[in-house]
């Protein structure tokens, strides 16, 4: 009885591991991924959050980016501006 239980647990610990590197290395879209469904990600700075969006890679800045999130149905550009999402 051991055995499945232990086998199992082993099992539920992988999935997670699992889901959570795809997560973390943006395998997949979620809120917390490196890639966001919205078009943009939430980066912590500081005291604060700046939004970001997915394929921004450092240039510009992440003062120039906004640090509310965008209204809906917009999304973040690639210098910080807020535009309609497509």
């Amino acid at each position: 009885m051991r055995r499945p239980v232990r086998l199992a647990l082993f099992a539920g610990l992988i999935v997670l591991i699992v889901f959570a590197l795809s997560d973390a290395l943006g395998l997949r879209e979620s809120s917390t991924s490196v890639v966001g469904p919205l078009g943009y990600i939430e980066i912590s700075h500081g005291g604060h959050n700046h939004y970001v969006p997915n394929d921004w890679d450092g240039e510009p800045e992440i003062s120039a980016f906004p640090t509310s999130p965008p209204p809906e149905g917009m999304t973040v550009g690639p210098t910080g501006q807020v535009v309609p999402a497509e």
